[in-house]
């Protein structure tokens, strides 16, 4: 498989390209979705919101089906690639350029049925997309519990929120995924994965490597949250049910379903 690109990709682009040719089935993905719904009495009529949607995946799969979904990003150039979508795809859909901390001053308290964090975004709560920082853990955890008791309050009472994060199992690893090629130019695009366990670091990167091994790519640096300090902070902020769930379908992220 090679991707192509007329011009010089953003980093929005490249992975949104790579969300539907390399990392899932959107088919069997949104159907895996869609049993979740059938099986919590989520319809058509459900009160939902993703908190994380990114380029559009699979809000605007799920919309396309019925679906009434409420969307927000923080970052610009995502929500550029999923207006894009949404109108050739004829979606009446917006999304809001907000941060999960501005969630409370333009969204309702206990409003929704169910809410989407996913794409192994919620470890981005404490900065680190798409950037350097230096990471402190005790300011990463504070943010992480506010967070999350914000994503609480907006659901009703049984609203549930489906949140993933990177495996407690991964491995450090520099793998070539697939060749680029952008206008007469070839490349190969490198996933990057480094993990400093005595530092709790996580460093993750998508690099485009050129015949010369030049690479370049954004870094996105966080605290190396693991899969029982987040159900902690989910019991903590009041979750009553919280449960793993494994999807067929995603081979990348550990799934949480938690229940208010």
């Amino acid at each position: 498989m090679k991707l192509k690109f007329k011009k010089e990709p953003r980093f929005a682009e490249l992975w949104d390209a790579c969300l539907y040719n390399l990392l899932y089935d959107t088919k069997k993905y949104v159907n895996e979705i869609l049993k979740l719904f059938k099986k919590n009495k989520i319809s058509k009529k459900s009160k939902i919101i993703d908190v994380s949607v990114g380029t559009g995946f699979p809000a605007l799969e799920l919309t396309k089906k019925g679906y009434k979904i409420d969307c927000m990003d923080s970052m610009q150039d995502e929500i550029n690639v999923f207006s894009r979508k949404a109108k050739k795809k004829k979606l009446n859909l917006r999304c809001k350029k907000l941060t999960w901390l501005q969630i409370p001053k333009h969204y309702k308290k206990n409003y929704y049925d169910f809410s989407f964090c996913r794409g192994n975004s919620f470890i981005y709560a404490a900065g680190g997309w798409n950037k350097s920082q230096k990471v402190d853990a005790k300011k990463s955890l504070k943010l992480y519990e506010e967070t999350l008791k914000i994503f609480y309050d907006l659901l009703k009472d049984g609203g549930l929120l489906y949140i993933d994060k990177f495996k407690d199992s991964e491995k450090p690893h520099k793998t070539k995924v697939v060749e680029i090629q952008i206008k007469d130019k070839k490349y190969d695009l490198i996933f990057y994965n480094e993990i400093k366990n005595k530092l709790n670091i996580r460093s993750s990167a998508m690099l485009l490597r050129d015949k010369t091994g030049k690479e370049i790519g954004l870094p996105n640096i966080t605290y190396l949250l693991s899969k029982k300090e987040l159900m902690n902070m989910l019991r903590k902020v009041g979750f009553s049910s919280i449960k793993e769930m494994s999807f067929k379908s995603e081979k990348h992220f550990d799934i949480i379903l938690a229940k208010k």
